[in-house]
């Protein structure tokens, strides 16, 4: 199998078998990433790899004796990487096939045709559930300004981004640990502060299981963090986009959780802040839809 110059990180709390899903998704590709970074953040029970799997992908398992967090996850896994390219992957999303080499080459012709390395690349996706329903192909919206990046991450970063790891890191430090919600939102809108942009490459790379098991709880009290964090170092516009951000993610919350009053009011303080004709704040995304991803696009073991 051919290697690109590319570390994958792959943060994982439990879930063994969408671990193992992940990783023969990568298994399955046409070219595969220099290295594979699993970071157990301190699961109950410690993960396991099959060692034929991970002697072919060059695995490291690395383990956080505590659950720590995504951040430190993620972070852990950028001190460990050999090379200077590196992308995520969340352990209950796959890869589609082939998409490694498309969005490697995808990477290489940018940067010949004079995009920074101060670039995000991301690239679109698939939305699907446990028993791998598809409904809707994403293609998110590329941006440069500070402003769509307080409005979310709608280019869900935890699985859809190549970026030079130590440039990053460089210009916008590790991811803040403390956050234990909304710490990619944290990260890249420090990121785009700091003069970077996100570019969408024309593939269709990931299949990202969405699931809500956050407590609305949860998310005021990561919320109110990034209210606290961010409120005396942004100016007026920006703070207010964040802000406004926070309370519709809280409103999306109490909808999941069947809380109608309190969704209502959530997104009523989100629309006064940031005044709009549609509940989208940030870029968003171009959708397609679909009856079911396509069956030479599911990884092995895809359907257990």
């Amino acid at each position: 199998m051919q290697k690109v110059p590319l570390t994958l990180i792959i943060p994982v709390h439990g879930r063994p078998d969408a671990l193992d899903r992940a990783l023969r998704s990568v298994d399955g590709q046409d070219s595969a990433p220099e290295e594979v970074i699993v970071v157990d953040d301190g699961s109950p029970v410690p993960s396991a790899i099959d060692p034929d799997l991970a002697r072919r992908l060059n695995v490291r398992l690395i383990r956080h004796e505590s659950n720590r967090g995504p951040a430190a996850a993620r972070n852990t896994g950028m001190r460990e990487a050999r090379t200077d390219w590196i992308t995520f992957l969340d352990s209950d999303d796959y890869l589609l096939r082939g998409s490694i080499a498309e969005r490697w080459r995808g990477v290489q012709e940018r940067l010949r045709h004079g995009a920074p390395e101060t670039t995000i690349f991301g690239c679109g996706w698939i939305d699907f559930t446990a028993n791998h329903d598809a409904s809707r192909l994403r293609w998110p919206r590329p941006a440069a300004a500070p402003r769509a990046f307080a409005s979310g991450c709608w280019f869900s970063p935890g699985s859809c981004v190549i970026l030079n790891g130590p440039k990053a890191v460089a210009a916008a430090g590790f991811q803040d640990e403390t956050l234990r919600r909304f710490e990619d939102v944290d990260w890249f809108l420090s990121l785009a502060l700091k003069g970077f942009s996100l570019e969408i490459l024309p593939v269709a790379a990931v299949a990202i299981e969405r699931q809500r098991v956050q407590r609305p709880e949860q998310i005021a009290a990561a919320a109110a963090a990034m209210r606290a964090k961010w409120r005396s170092v942004l100016d007026r516009v920006l703070f207010t986009r964040l802000d406004s951000y926070m309370d519709l993610e809280i409103a999306a919350t109490y909808r999941f959780r069947g809380s109608r009053l309190r969704a209502l009011r959530a997104l009523s303080a989100s629309l006064a802040k940031a005044p709009r004709l549609s509940l989208q704040l940030s870029p968003g995304w171009r959708l397609e839809s679909l009856s079911g991803i396509p069956e030479a696009c599911l990884p092995q073991k895809a359907l257990r």
